[in-house]
């Protein structure tokens, strides 16, 4: 029997990732990477509608990163891994970490606060890794070299790729209905109307908080050297959803005691 997603996740997912893109060509336009904190501010403030646009494409690009993460879940409930084909699954694995950094770029080049500080942990966390890590941020990141046209490059580059690793398969699984795409650009604008995204512009606060999905690791850098907690504890899951084909079992177990570590190590971050 061969797995198939709940038939909206697998639409959702698909639908949010194109609005995502659509939305996020658009508001490229006005971006300037030399000024991006001004650049994103112009958007919001001369554009027309251009603060709803940037609300939007923050919040496809959200919903397109949750419905993934429901699909994967959802996946392993049904041993999908054993039913699909090695390319299937690896494909859909890299998808996880893809999809996470076009949204942990996509904070960078806004350039408020939150963005520049997020960028310079992980420049200093991508320094860490043994042999590559010197490639590693200046491929992604090297804010302190460009400011962020890196980080703006990877966040480009990042949408490409997991539009022909991911999206081809799923446009695949089933064509997606215009009734379909209409019905998550209207989840995606009445979240965009009523949650405008703000920008983080002061120069001196008491404690900077990353993107949500990085505040467990953002925790976790206070007990423990950056790369173990930045770089060793981010990859467990993967190599864990690699060997699920296998090792299905312990897995799963590692899996189940990584999610409700960083669940924990999430809360607490958002108390601080």
């Amino acid at each position: 029997m061969r797995f198939r997603p709940r038939a909206w996740v697998s639409w959702g997912l698909t639908a949010s990732f194109l609005l995502a893109l659509a939305s996020g060509v658009w508001i490229s336009y006005p971006f300037r990477e030399e000024l991006p904190l001004i650049s994103t501010v112009g958007i919001e403030t001369v554009i027309p509608f251009g603060a709803f646009f940037r609300a939007f494409h923050f919040y496809a690009g959200q919903l397109t990163f949750l419905l993934l993460l429901w699909h994967l879940v959802e996946a392993l409930w049904a041993r999908a891994p054993q039913r699909r084909s090695l390319r299937d699954w690896f494909l859909l694995v890299l998808s996880l970490p893809l999809v996470t950094l076009a949204l942990f770029t996509g904070y960078i080049i806004r350039g408020d606060q939150t963005g520049f500080s997020a960028g310079q942990i992980a420049e200093h966390l991508a320094l860490r890794v043994p042999l590559i890590g010197m490639y590693v941020n200046r491929l992604l990141f090297a804010l302190s070299e460009s400011g962020v046209h890196r980080a703006f490059m990877a966040h480009v580059y990042l949408s490409v790729i997991v539009f022909v690793v991911a999206g081809i398969w799923h446009f695949r699984l089933r064509a997606l209905r215009l009734d379909d795409l209409l019905l998550w650009a209207l989840g995606a604008g009445i979240l965009a109307f009523f949650w405008p995204v703000k920008l983080e512009a002061e120069t001196f606060v008491p404690l900077i908080k990353g993107p949500w999905f990085f505040l467990g690791v953002q925790e976790l850098l206070r007990h423990l050297p950056p790369l173990w907690a930045g770089v060793v504890f981010p990859l467990v899951p993967l190599g864990a959803l690699l060997a699920y084909r296998s090792f299905p079992y312990w897995a799963g177990v590692f899996l189940s005691l990584w999610a409700g570590v960083y669940l924990v190590l999430t809360c607490l971050g958002a108390w601080r």
